[in-house]
C-alpha cells in the first residue's frame, strides 16, 4: 500500500528528526531532547557508516542530519530517523523518498562528466522523473551546461544550468581536492524547491 503524505506533515516530520547520532553521549543528549510530530514512528536505521549528511529545505526551513543506511556501487542512501531517505550517487541527488513531491529518479552520468571536467562545459542530458497530480511517472529531459568553477573556502565550486523546454534551474557543487562532492546545493521538485547538502566525515 502506497502511503501518501501531505507536504506539510512531511516537512514537519523531517524538521523533527534532525539528528542520527552516534554512541557519544552528545548525539545521545540531542536525541533524547526530540520528539517526532504525527504518528510516525522513531526507530534507529542501520547505518553502514560513519559520515553523515547535514540537509537543510531553505523553502520551508525544514533540517536534518541524516546517516547511511545503503550503498550499491557509488550510490549512497541516507535516511532520517523516520524513514525519509535520500539517494546520492557521487554527492549528486537522484531520489527522494517521504517528501510528498518527491524526486523519483535521475540520470545523472553527463552532469558527472561536466564535474570531472571530461565533458567540457557542456551541454549534456539529463533526464528526471516524478510522480504528477494525477499520480502518473512524468519525465522531463534537460540540457546542462557548467561554469568554469572558481575557489571557495578552500573548494572548488562549480555551479551547473540545466534547461528544458519548461523549466530551468542551477545546482552548485563543492569539490574538494580529490573532486568529490563535499557541499551542495540541488534542485529536488517544483514544490521543494532546492535542498542543501554538507556531508561530514565520521
Amino acid at each position: 500500500m502506497r502511503v501518501h503524505l501531505s507536504l506539510r506533515a512531511a516537512l514537519s516530520v523531517l524538521a523533527a528528526a534532525l539528528v542520527l547520532g552516534g554512541c557519544d553521549r552528545a548525539s545521545r543528549n540531542v536525541l533524547g531532547a526530540l520528539e517526532l510530530t504525527g504518528n510516525v514512528a522513531a526507530v534507529q536505521p542501520q547505518l553502514i557508516g560513519e559520515d553523515r549528511l547535514d540537509v537543510i529545505i531553505p523553502a520551508s526551513g525544514a533540517r536534518a542530519r541524516l546517516g547511511p543506511v545503503a550503498r550499491t556501487g557509488d550510490v549512497t542512501v541516507w535516511q532520517t530517523l523516520d524513514g525519509i531517505t535520500l539517494s546520492m550517487r557521487q554527492g549528486l541527488l537522484i531520489g527522494t523518498r517521504g517528501l510528498g513531491d518527491d524526486l523519483m529518479s535521475a540520470e545523472v552520468d553527463g552532469v558527472l562528466a561536466l564535474l570531472r571536467g571530461a565533458s567540457g562545459e557542456g551541454p549534456v542530458p539529463h533526464i528526471r522523473s516524478r510522480i504528477d497530480g494525477e499520480d502518473r511517472t512524468e519525465f522531463r529531459s534537460y540540457q546542462c551546461k557548467r561554469d568554469a568553477g572558481a575557489p571557495d573556502a578552500g573548494m572548488r565550486r562549480v555551479e551547473v544550468l540545466c534547461i528544458s523546454p519548461k523549466d530551468r534551474f542551477t545546482n552548485t557543487y563543492w569539490l574538494n581536492s580529490a573532486g568529490a562532492v563535499m557541499r551542495s546545493r540541488q534542485w529536488i521538485s517544483p514544490a521543494l524547491g532546492h535542498l542543501e547538502a554538507t556531508r561530514i566525515s565520521g
